[in-house]
């Protein structure tokens, strides 16, 4: 039986630069989705502050666990797993120019405003503290796929309790930042996961 050839760790130069020259028409092209660049840094602003206050929950992408229930980290910071939602409803409120306050997210937690998931398994209703599914606020609908530039995924097994916070501080920031992500086609979207890809666009971005 022929052996299935293995997959090199090199690919042809040739492509490579081809999804770096991708990278970069998509950034420069009139059709991608840009956030005005004060935008982008007034969110990010808003999410460090929101990640050094101590009184607001932090939203971690974790499809594994319930999403919008609530973990009590060893810190006692709230822990709120969650999947890509956060992510579009700050892409979605940031296209639009909306930046809320510190003071207006901590009452859109209170009235369970923020989207914690795309939709729940009934057999988990019990487990959740938090409800609100993302709705209005998807740009699926709308024929996007978001795209994260920099990891939002924690590497560790251990349970979200004992995490050092820091380390959970850094992927929240990552998940809801504007400033680390772009959108795609969905047809597209394959080509969001590609390290050549990410970095076409970026270095047209950081001209």
């Amino acid at each position: 039986m022929k052996n299935i050839p293995q997959c090199p760790d090199e690919l042809p130069a040739s492509i490579s630069d081809l999804l770096i020259r991708l990278g970069n028409l998509w950034a420069e092209s009139n059709v991608c989705p840009q956030i005005k660049k004060e935008i982008v840094i007034a969110w990010d602003t808003v999410l460090k502050e929101w990640a050094h206050d101590d009184s607001l929950p932090l939203l971690i992408r974790k499809v594994s666990l319930v999403r919008g229930s609530e973990i009590i980290h060893s810190s006692g910071r709230r822990i709120i797993p969650a999947d890509n939602s956060p992510a579009q409803w700050v892409c979605h409120l940031a296209l639009m120019g909306i930046v809320p306050t510190i003071t207006e997210i901590r009452e859109a937690f209170l009235n369970d405003n923020i989207p914690v998931s795309f939709a729940h398994k009934k057999e988990e209703k019990d487990q959740r503290k938090y409800h609100c599914t993302l709705g209005q606020y998807t740009i699926n609908k709308d024929g996007w796929k978001l795209c994260h530039i920099s990891a939002v995924g924690l590497n560790d097994r251990s349970s979200l309790s004992s995490i050092d916070i820091q380390e959970l501080k850094k992927v929240f920031f990552n998940l809801l930042s504007p400033s680390n992500y772009f959108l795609l086609p969905k047809a597209w979207g394959g080509l969001g996961e590609t390290d050549e890809f990410i970095k076409g666009y970026l270095s047209e971005k950081n001209k």
